[in-house]
């Protein structure tokens, strides 16, 4: 999809003209004055998601609001329906007060044509046209005097061991613990990011295995780094560790 577009900024907006369709798109901020347009459509965003779509203009401008001069050949009120459509397709709720409206066929055509190429603006400006899953808060761990004094075993896709984490940055793999031998590949084939950095740790450790053995204790700085020489990584290296009743380090360290 190949889209012209001529763009204008100032400090109140942001302008976008297509010559494709032979009109414009203003990105207005918050309190600032709305363009006049003869035919156009009202989208409000928070964050960058869009929040509501109308076919008047707001009193005053109190969210990011982005107007669409719709072009001559579409109705506005047909535009609206097929975009909330399309946007509960895509899992993203949009509120509107505007009527329902059956699109009729011969409509549907050139209104998908316009929304695709409107949806290739809005990503690419970073306004997602789906519901974007918030990804969970990754857990923070910290060290304790108490966790120093436990031995926590690891048994993982044939990896084998036990660590002692004895000060906050020194997690230490004691000797005899055995690494698992076969890197997996990306399905095409190629090494991934984990396998490299695990074959560096490998060989920064060289002198301390053999036969895919350690022969010596080796120091970590992170159960992420030991998880990475052990196996490759490639799971949530907190649950793995465990003590001898199958507690997890992470029920230990954890910062709730």
């Amino acid at each position: 999809m190949d889209l012209e577009l001529a763009v204008k900024l100032t400090e109140d907006l942001r302008e976008i003209y297509w010559e494709k369709w032979q009109s414009h798109l203003y990105f207005v901020p918050t309190k600032k004055i709305l363009p006049k347009v003869e035919r156009g459509i009202y989208i409000t965003t928070e964050e960058r998601q869009v929040k509501t779509i109308e076919l008047t203009a707001p009193k005053s401008v109190t969210q990011p609001t982005i107007v669409i001069e719709v072009p001559w050949e579409i109705e506005p009120v047909l535009l609206l329906q097929h975009l909330v459509n399309v946007w509960e397709e895509n899992g993203l709720e949009v509120i509107t007060k505007a009527p329902t409206e059956k699109i009729p066929s011969n409509q549907y055509d050139n209104l998908a044509t316009f929304q695709l190429d409107l949806f290739s603006v809005f990503n690419f400006l970073g306004y997602p046209m789906a519901k974007v899953k918030k990804k969970p808060a990754k857990a923070q761990h910290r060290w304790n005097k108490k966790v120093s004094d436990i031995t926590f075993h690891i048994n993982h896709e044939g990896a084998t061991g036990e660590a002692i984490w004895r000060k906050r940055n020194e997690l230490v793999l004691l000797k005899g613990a055995k690494l698992k031998a076969e890197a997996p590949l990306n399905k095409d084939g190629s090494v991934g990011f984990a396998v490299r950095f695990t074959n560096q740790l490998r060989d920064e450790n060289a002198d301390k295995v053999k036969d895919f053995t350690t022969i010596a204790d080796i120091v970590f700085k992170s159960v992420n780094e030991l998880g990475n020489f052990l196996y490759f990584a490639g799971t949530n290296s907190w649950l793995v560790l465990k003590d001898d009743e199958g507690n997890t380090i992470d029920s230990y360290t954890v910062v709730k």
